[in-house]
């Protein structure tokens, strides 16, 4: 079996006719000679039922063994991408029994476990591409998963329980750089109370926890991780971003009126925008009322001064994801604007999609200055943003 299946890809893979198939070939040619090689009776429609019925949608092929539906395949023509296809089908296919669900335009193949806990994204568990993996990698997973008699003795699900846990793993660990960083670089209540202990039992002093943020700020640098793996959460796009499939599915955010998806710059790493500490020269907006402010070309129209930090971070964390931490070091000297907790602030609004939180409660002088600093420490100039205020 293993071997017609690698002969069978390594075929696919010098087809020149592949990319003029349709759903239709691709289903007949690809996905149906594949799920044959595999032990099922593609003739059999009640093993091989087409266009099964799954919650009042159809899936292209519903694999049964003994009047279960076992595994959902949906297929796609040759060459599609199937990031916009992924949630709804997924969604769909969750809770109607099946153990897998898989999303195929037969060379690429996505595996979802479908009663694990979370959304579309997270049952995600395993890919498989005939034209960027050796088939020797790929077919006994393939086997494990979609054999029929495998999946008749349940063993294909325990295979996907184990790819799944498997990913998970993998993922929590690639997150530990991450982890450090954050627990180094913020405010950590803990951290700093450990570091004056134990600075106390050294000296028989206990140090003030002004300097210990001034010793942590000089050496930040230093100690945080910059090479960090990228963390495995959805199946690698067909569009090179995974996240592009859902954005028409998100609602619109405070940001998204303000900011377009092309203008989100490339993240850069930590060392390479330090935050810039050094006063600033703003005009005076004392007893003025905002209308609106601008940045990097694109206008906002606000109520108050309160408003203008949290959108400002929305798009900042969402544009700068990987080094946004760093917002926790911007503050004056004396109180911070930025914490992960919100007792620290006195009038704290968490931005969006951070665990980070903003201080709300400033005059507009402040909110000038901090949205100034906010910006640089992520290389934009004073000059990409602009306040309209009388």
């Amino acid at each position: 079996m293993q071997k017609q299946i690698q002969s069978f890809i390594k075929d696919l893979k010098s087809n020149k006719k592949l990319s003029s198939f349709d759903e239709a070939s691709t289903k007949q040619a690809v996905v149906l000679r594949m799920l044959s090689f595999l032990g099922w009776d593609i003739f059999n429609v009640e093993e091989v039922c087409p266009d099964y019925v799954v919650n009042s949608s159809q899936v292209s092929y519903a694999l049964r063994t003994g009047d279960k539906s076992k595994i959902f395949v949906e297929v796609k023509r040759i060459g599609e991408k199937l990031d916009n296809h992924q949630k709804k089908f997924v969604e769909n296919a969750s809770g109607e029994g099946a153990d897998i669900a898989v999303l195929t335009n037969g060379i690429i193949w996505w595996f979802y476990l479908t009663a694990s806990k979370g959304d579309w994204r997270q049952k995600w568990f395993y890919s498989a591409d005939f034209h960027t993996q050796e088939a020797d990698a790929i077919v006994p997973q393939l086997v494990d998963l979609l054999d029929m008699n495998k999946v008749s003795k349940g063993q294909a699900l325990k295979a996907a329980k184990k790819l799944f846990r498997d990913k998970k793993q993998k993922m929590a660990a690639d997150f530990l750089p991450k982890a450090w960083n954050q627990i180094i670089s913020q405010s950590n209540k803990i951290f700093i109370e450990l570091l004056s202990l134990q600075t106390e039992k050294l000296c028989g002093y206990k140090v003030d926890i002004k300097s210990i943020e001034t010793f942590l700020g000089q050496h930040i640098e230093d100690w945080l991780i910059t090479d960090i793996p990228n963390t495995v959460k959805a199946p690698p796009s067909t569009s090179l971003d995974p996240e592009i499939s859902d954005s028409k599915d998100k609602p619109a955010s405070k940001t998204s009126e303000l900011f377009d998806s092309d203008d989100k710059p490339t993240s850069t790493k930590f060392e390479e925008t330090p935050v810039i500490e050094k006063e600033r020269k703003v005009e005076s907006y004392t007893d003025k009322s905002i209308k609106s402010f601008t940045f990097i070309g694109h206008s906002h129209i606000v109520r108050a001064w309160d408003e203008v930090l949290p959108i400002l971070c929305e798009y900042l964390a969402s544009a700068h994801e990987k080094d946004f931490e760093k917002v926790l070091w911007i503050s004056d000297n004396q109180k911070p604007y930025f914490s992960r907790y919100s007792d620290q602030l006195r009038m704290p609004e968490k931005i969006q999609e951070t665990d980070i939180y903003v201080e709300t409660r400033m005059n507009p002088d402040e909110v000038a200055k901090t949205a100034l600093k906010l910006i640089e420490a992520f290389g934009y100039s004073q000059d990409d943003l602009s306040i309209d205020a009388r």
